[in-house]
């Protein structure tokens, strides 16, 4: 797919991964893409530990170069008050972002985000991928 057809705007369903033992969390996302600026909304819901009732609600602002997506999340109030860095690659039919998340001086993880309209195929497919990790 040639580059001008790289388009990161939609509903897309995400996984990040903690380091050690602590269980992946999931999130779903908003983005919006106008030439190569990324922007957008983070929802996520803990399944567990202290924060597991809250809710929490991020801002995107990043860039998308080619395939590779660079972005920052920063949280909006809560218990959560950190900004997370994301880079990552898009995949050449669009429906995925895979990469690396990171909180400067602290913990970073693996990323992957499956666009809503990607295919449940695709996105079992990816689950059991990123499971076996």
């Amino acid at each position: 797919m040639a580059e001008n057809r790289l388009d990161v705007s939609g509903q897309w369903d995400g996984q990040f991964s903690y380091p050690r033992t602590l269980p992946p969390e999931f999130f779903s996302a908003s983005l919006f893409e106008s030439g190569g600026a990324i922007g957008g909304t983070v929802t996520e819901r803990p399944a567990s530990g202290q924060a597991g009732a809250e809710c929490f609600v991020s801002t995107v602002r990043g860039v998308r170069h080619a395939a590779e997506v660079r972005f920052t999340k920063t949280y909006e109030g809560g218990s959560r008050q950190h900004v997370v860095l994301y880079a990552g690659r898009l995949n050449a039919d669009s429906t995925e972002i895979e990469g690396t998340w990171r909180i400067e001086g602290s913990w970073s993880g693996h990323f992957l985000m499956i666009r809503r309209d990607g295919g449940a195929a695709v996105a079992v497919q990816r689950e059991a991928v990123v499971a076996s990790r």
